[in-house]
This record gives structure tokens, sequence and C-alpha cells, in this order.
């Protein structure tokens, strides 16, 4: 058979006369006039070597080639339209689809929790595969299609993807409870003599907390830095260093025994905490699904983080 010039409209004829065993119901389901349909069904006869149907008891009968031929075109068709954008709606509750999520350490602890909460009760059997990149590497995951959606602190990219911002939230300063030298609040004085855990992310510039100091002409005492936040909390609690956090670390992680979070004794920038996506999966229904869902489980997010502001001693 050659396929040069076949016409994809022949399998919806094909099909038709199957379902309903009548070239004028197939007509009639394809808003074609009759002739056009036997038209085709004689095309289609040629290109197959095979009558395909044939008179029987009043009705269009496939005949055994025809019959083998049904499912797969079928099956055809159902992938041609998936491919052109007319796929089967997602539902959430019965897909098995993996999503690949670029997130930071912050992100994992903060946001991925929550995530995972709200996928057991509204979409079991869906699976998240975390991607730990640095964000100069985002880009790249983005084109190679690899990622499917990124979460977290990304003003920088913002320009070259679809994003929204989720929530907002303020800096904090972390300390353990029983700090010798801080009680209830901390003082610009005190935040400048204390030693401080930095964390600083491969692949990202400075953040609000170092152009606040930078704009001031301030410089802390960096103890130590560290590549991500997971140590942080453990060195805070067993040491007189502090570190400066966003609030939500506290916030999504129900409470960090033996911390306490103070308000900032200067102003720094809030952050802006968003998701960004790719063009090619803009308007993928599954994507979208997962969009939607993040905007319903951090919708309240800027709320709690602002109350973390205002000081927590768990």
């Amino acid at each position: 058979m050659n396929l040069d010039n076949f016409d994809l409209n022949l399998i919806r004829v094909f099909l038709a006369i199957a379902k309903h065993r009548n070239v004028t119901e197939a007509s009639r389901e394809l808003h074609l006039t009759q002739s056009s349909v036997s038209h085709a069904l004689a095309r289609l006869r040629s290109l197959c070597n095979d009558p395909l149907f044939v008179r029987s008891s009043g009705a269009m009968a496939p005949t055994v080639a025809a019959q083998a031929m049904i499912e797969p075109l079928e099956q055809a068709l159902k992938s041609v339209r998936q491919s052109l954008g007319h796929a089967t709606p997602f539902d959430p509750r019965t897909s098995e689809r993996r999503f690949n999520l670029l997130l930071t350490d912050v992100g994992q602890n903060a946001y991925l929790p929550a995530l995972l909460a709200y996928l057991g009760e509204h979409a079991p059997s869906i699976g998240i595969d975390v991607l730990h990149l640095p964000m100069d590497g985002y880009p790249k995951a983005f084109a190679d299609g690899v990622a499917d959606l990124a979460v977290g602190y990304m003003p920088t990219l913002y320009g070259g993807f679809h994003h929204q911002v989720l929530f907002t939230t303020p800096q904090v300063c972390m300390l353990r409870a029983d700090h010798p030298d801080i009680r209830q609040s901390i003082s610009l004085e005190q935040y400048l003599a204390a030693t401080h855990v930095v964390v600083e992310p491969p692949g990202r510039g400075p953040g609000v907390v170092e152009k606040a100091l930078g704009k001031a002409r301030l410089q802390r005492k960096i103890a130590v830095r560290l590549p991500n936040i997971s140590a942080g909390p453990l060195i805070v609690r067993r040491t007189r260093h502090i570190m400066t956090v966003p609030a939500q670390i506290d916030v999504f992680q129900g409470g960090l025994t033996g911390i306490v979070f103070l308000p900032l004794p200067f102003d720094v920038e809030v952050m802006d905490i968003g998701m960004l996506w790719h063009e090619r999966t803009h308007n993928d229904p599954a994507n979208r699904w997962l969009r939607d869902a993040m905007v319903e489980i951090f919708s309240d997010a800027g709320a709690d983080s602002a109350a973390t502001e205002a000081g927590h001693n768990p």
C-alpha cells in the first residue's frame, strides 16, 4: 500500500462504517454526504485491495481483513487525536502519571510534604520524582523535557518561562531556644555581632539578605557556609550560631523543636515563592491540574509565614 497521499479522514470513514454497518448512518455521524462516504469507501477498497464491507442481511458486514483492522485503526486515530491536543481529560483520581519536580533542599523540606499529603487524598496513584539541580541548570532541564515543574524562589528565571507566584515569605532569624545572648528579640548590634550559618546554593546569585546588608553597607560574621539548609537547624540547635531563613521553613515542617524564630532587625525584601514551567507543558491538562493543586495547597501560606515572622517559640 502506498501511503504517500493517504488521507487520515479515510480512517474516520472506515471506523464509522464499521460502527454503524450502514453508509447512510456513517455519513450522518461524519457530517458528510452519502456519496462522499461511498467515494471514500471505494478509495479504501482500492488501497487495501479488499472489499472491506459486503452486504449481508441488509447491513454492511466487515470482511475478515476489515475486522482485523478495526481495533488497530481505533488506537491509531486515538493516538493522533491525543498528539493534536484532543486527549481524554486528565482524571487525577485514576491517573498513574509521574511528575518530575525541580526542588531545592528548602523546597523538599518546606513544600514536598504538603504536596504529598494532598496527592494522597486527591490523587493516590500519582507519583513524584524530585530533581535536585543547581538553579542555573533549570533552563536545560526544561528544554530537554526532563522537568515538569519547578517550585521555589527563582526570580532570575521568570523571564524565560511561564510562572506564577504562590505566596510571599519574609526572612526570619533562626536560633536555639536557650541561646545565651539573644532572648525575646534581636537587635541589629546583636545580629552583626553573632556568628552566622549561611546557605549558598550552587548556581544562584546573592540572596535577599546579602542584598539588604550590602545596600546598608553592613557585614555579618559568617562561621559556616552550606550548599543547602539540611544541616542548618541541627547546627543552630547545638551552637551559638544563628541563621537567617525563609519563614515558611517552620510553617511547613510543623515546628522545629528547640528552635525559635525572631523578626530581623532590618528590612529585607520578601521572597516570592512561585512555580515555573515550560511552554511545552503550558496546555497539558495534567500539568495544569498540578499547578492548580499547588495554588490550592499554598493559598494561605503567606499569612502563615507572616505569623511566624511575628515570633514563634515551640
